[in-house]
């Protein structure tokens, strides 16, 4: 039967445990990183993930930071330069991504154009641990994400599952989304369920909408203006002196217009005085 592989259960698999007691489990070369057994460049020798204690006595079984042997589950191979790694001594959560093909600091390179670049022209997957360059990711990027960033092997949409591959190239997505061009689209003419409306409030009466205007009084009736006294008119009777003798009946009446004096109005607090009578 064909030699299937413990880790992806595909056939091909060729590399076998080399355990003390013997083991009958097989390994691709990627697929014995991504489990987590302990592989050596020296001895080319393979200890799976229940035999990898074994390997405490190997000479390369060392961390190449702390330069112990540690926790040895936590020991990740670098593909290129043969060491090996404390993922804690990294400061990384070692994967089945990033275990597989992983490269140390010193030796990683753009894994599209294949050429090392300096730490901070390079954009590090955060679930594979692979590099690129700003430059070489297809979509432009302005400057280095403040924020997590994910290759196109390892973005997903979180809606549809695709993967960049996978997606048809009118598709339009980006790196920093979440959700693929196709999805978004969807997303915004989906009938997204809004808050309940609330219920109109009855409108106040008109009288308690609008600000009070204090009424206008009504219109008092004012009195006539008091007239002036003026001088004695035609029906005025002159004022005579009390101790003077009435006139005569018998005598003609004295001319309106040759008023005397006496009928005119006299100032305040003093007496008309009349002339004696003709």
């Amino acid at each position: 039967c064909p030699q299937k592989c413990e880790c992806c259960g595909r056939a091909g698999a060729s590399i076998p445990c080399r355990a003390a007691a013997g083991c009958s489990r097989l390994y691709h070369f990627p697929c014995a990183a991504a489990s987590g057994c302990f592989q050596s460049m020296k001895t080319l020798r393979l200890l799976c993930p229940e035999h990898v204690a074994e390997a405490v006595d190997m000479e390369d079984a060392r961390c190449s930071v702390c330069n112990g042997p540690g926790d040895l589950r936590d020991l990740v191979l670098c593909t290129s330069c043969g060491q090996h790694f404390h993922g804690a001594c990294l400061d990384i959560s070692l994967t089945p991504r990033k275990r597989s093909g992983w490269q140390c600091p010193q030796c990683k390179v753009c894994q599209t154009c294949r050429q090392p670049g300096r730490d901070s022209a390079l954009l590090v997957c955060e679930a594979c641990d692979k590099g690129y360059h700003t430059s070489c990711v297809e979509t432009a990027t302005q400057g280095l994400p403040t924020g997590s960033w994910k290759c196109k092997n390892c973005w997903v949409c979180s809606d549809c599952g695709q993967h960049p591959t996978g997606l048809d190239s009118s598709c339009q997505w980006s790196l920093g989304s979440a959700v693929c061009g196709d999805c978004q689209r969807r997303r915004a003419t989906a009938d997204v369920p809004t808050a309940p409306e609330r219920s109109p409030q009855p409108s106040p009466p008109a009288q308690m909408s609008e600000s009070p205007v204090p009424s206008e009084p009504m219109d008092a009736p004012v009195p006539p203006p008091e007239l002036e006294p003026v001088g004695a008119d035609e029906d005025t009777q002159p004022l005579l002196d009390p101790n003077q003798a009435p006139p005569d009946p018998k005598e003609a009446p004295p001319d309106p217009e040759e008023a005397p004096p006496g009928n005119a109005e006299s100032p305040p607090g003093e007496l008309a005085s009349v002339e004696g009578a003709p």
